[in-house]
């Protein structure tokens, strides 16, 4: 019986440190809405995994920026609504509205027992109307995502774009893209910092780039020993997106059945547990 409760354990704690979305590495990301009828624009900060888990996070820790069409550059003021940091904005012309946030830097451990130091950006584009593209030009982060390739006009094919390190373009830095239905592609830049992708279904896909450097030091006094910067950038070629959409009300189907399988083993747990009360 022992045995039996061992192996349910066990079974249960695999499930829920390795197949569930937290054992895996969150992303910084922005979504901007639409109110169709007013013309304000919803912007939310969120961490964790797109279409997946959104971790509850301080909004605190945020920062949020904006360039609108004329280059200009303001930062926007957070609330904390539901997991995310939220803030609103009425566009004064037309044209891109470039939004960029940054993570208060932390550190974690992973798998390997190494701690690092995270420091994670994010970066979306807005259009407003028809005016000027503008998200060619590279933007106030430490790492940045810099498409070659429209993001207004995009719709399948292959996505081109650099990865700037303070503002120099970067080689071997790692690339993923998270597409709608699951992709995951993966590539590093050449030795000018481009990447490209092949884009073959619509929907928001989340570019992440990421470098990891051999740079050690002390934060909020804890130690680590390398420096992990991720930065990701959200484009969306959705056709006619409803504007109520977001990411936050969809579940992949492998969070779902994960759930049920943790469940059904908890379940199985305290049946057998009052089984052998009874007897």
């Amino acid at each position: 019986m022992k045995r039996t409760l061992t192996f349910i354990f066990i079974a249960t704690l695999f499930f829920t440190l390795f197949l569930t979305p937290k054992a895996f590495a969150h992303e910084l990301f922005i979504e901007v809405k639409e109110d169709r009828q007013t013309g304000e624009l919803r912007i939310d900060v969120l961490w964790g995994h797109i279409r997946d888990f959104l971790e509850v996070a301080n909004y605190e820790d945020f920062e949020l920026f904006v360039r609108d069409p004329g280059g200009n550059v303001e930062q926007l003021e957070l609330e904390g609504i539901g997991v995310q940091g939220r803030a609103h904005l009425i566009p004064q012309t037309e044209g891109e509205y470039v939004f960029l946030a940054n993570r208060k830097a932390g550190t974690y451990t992973p798998g390997d027992g190494i701690t690092r130091l995270s420091v994670q950006m994010a970066k979306t584009v807005y259009h407003v109307g028809d005016g000027p593209e503008t998200v060619s030009q590279p933007v106030d982060l430490l790492l940045d995502i810099v498409p070659e390739t429209s993001v207004k006009n995009f719709d399948i094919g292959t996505f081109k774009g650099n990865v700037l390190l303070n503002g120099s373009t970067i080689a071997e830095a790692t690339v993923t893209a998270y597409g709608p239905k699951d992709e995951i592609l993966e590539g590093t830049t050449d030795s000018d910092g481009a990447f490209e992708f092949e884009i073959t279904s619509n929907g928001q896909w989340l570019l992440k780039a990421n470098i990891e450097t051999e740079e050690s030091g002390n934060v909020d006094g804890g130690d680590y020993e390398l420096t992990s910067r991720t930065s990701t950038l959200l484009i969306d070629n959705t056709k006619e997106a409803p504007a109520t959409t977001t990411s936050t009300t969809n579940a992949n189907p492998f969070t779902l059945i994960t759930i049920l399988v943790i469940g059904l083993l908890l379940g199985s747990a305290l049946t057998f547990m009052f089984t052998k009360g009874k007897k």
